[in-house]
């Protein structure tokens, strides 16, 4: 049934197929078969096809199995991988990857390519047009049988540090570049990078010259370990004449050089949603700061949240405004995606501000970030 495939290749298509079927209502069938084209350019083998038979028609999906698919090995190989298929039907295909785990970020990559995928822990997304079909299931996010690797994790402060730069200064720079702007360990920022590469958040060129960055991606993979409550320390407290007030005396006091504003008070000014309620604020100095203005310690109604930074990264490339401090938009975008309340769909719309307008706020070389941090 499978002489296209490796014996092992060939056991992972029959566990994909027996997934499937105990997933479908009764009545649907799934049968598989070899396939080798002839055309004009040669003979083209294809992995497997699928048939699957629906109450609305039958759905045929070429499929490609994988042992192991990472997220830049998706993308490198789906681009040859339609034009490929695209010999065997020119008129359009369907197609269907099968492996024994795929991580979130490749599953992401597959979706954008519009693959439809299956994996043995129960992942699954197939969406097909006509007949119109689409089957949608959650398995495991962390890989069950993880092969011993030495890559860096996105974890830490170090990290952090990393991908603010990244996303905060337009490539091209090299790996020596980046680990002297950050005061990170080349080492470290090496392997980092190569996990970045990896997983198709960044792209390298010769010498592994970071030549582009993925700034949604970087920052919600940053978010997956970093949380703006936890990660730094914070305390809550109730400001009684109100958070706008509170902003408008840090303005015009001593403080205003100690404080940088983040989440909601910092969104709103670049894509607002809704008016601000909770001002949360990096402080150097958070016992001072609740007792120059009268905070009163919170646990419920707070109206104030005042973070000692997890790094001195927080005061990069802050922006100046009416005498406050405001966090960089990366910085407020990754705090608010990980606060409570409305703060993650100020986030997500922070974002999709940040892709739109990247040349307001985003440094265009790695000289100008320089020249900013300096000034």
């Amino acid at each position: 049934m499978t002489a296209n495939l490796s014996s092992e290749e060939a056991e992972l298509l029959d566990q994909a197929v027996a997934w499937l079927q105990s997933v479908l209502p009764p009545a649907w069938g799934v049968a598989v078969s070899n396939r080798t084209n002839v055309t004009p350019t040669g003979p083209v083998a294809i992995d497997a096809v699928m048939n699957l038979t629906t109450q609305q028609g039958v759905v045929q999906f070429l499929v490609e199995a994988k042992r192991n698919l990472m997220p830049k090995d998706a993308e490198q190989l789906f681009s040859g991988l339609a034009r490929r298929y695209r010999q065997v039907n020119p008129f359009g295909t369907v197609t269907l990857v099968v492996a024994p785990w795929l991580s979130p970020r490749t599953r992401e990559v597959l979706t954008a390519e519009g693959i439809n995928y299956i994996d043995l822990t129960g992942n699954a997304r197939i969406e097909v047009p006509s007949p119109a079909l689409f089957l949608r299931f959650q398995g495991a996010d962390r890989d069950p049988n993880p092969a011993p690797r030495g890559k860096a994790r996105v974890r830490g402060p170090r990290a952090g540090r990393l991908i603010r730069f990244l996303v905060d200064v337009s490539p091209p720079y090299s790996v020596s570049e980046v680990a002297s702007t950050t005061g990170l360990n080349p080492g470290y920022a090496s392997r980092l990078l190569d996990s970045l590469d990896e997983d198709a958040l960044i792209e390298r060129g010769k010498r592994g010259v970071v030549t582009s960055t993925d700034i949604s991606a970087l920052l919600r993979r940053w978010t997956e370990t970093y949380d703006v409550f936890k990660t730094n320390r914070s305390s809550t407290f109730v400001a009684p004449p109100g958070p706008a007030e509170l902003l408008r005396r840090i303005a015009n006091g001593p403080e205003a050089e100690r404080v940088v504003v983040t989440g909601s008070f910092a969104a709103v000014r670049w894509a607002p949603v809704a008016a601000p309620a909770l001002l949360v604020a990096y402080v150097q100095d958070l016992e001072a700061m609740s007792q120059n203005f009268a905070l009163l310690p919170a646990d419920r109604g707070a109206n104030v949240a005042l973070l000692r930074p997890f790094d001195d990264v927080v005061w990069s490339r802050r922006v100046r405004e009416d005498g406050i401090s405001y966090a960089a938009p990366s910085q407020v975008a990754a705090d608010c995606l990980t606060g409570n309340g409305r703060m993650p769909a100020e986030g997500d719309a922070l974002l999709t501000w940040m892709i739109a307008n990247e040349s307001v706020w985003r440094a265009p070389c790695l000289a100008a970030a320089e020249k900013d941090d300096a000034s």
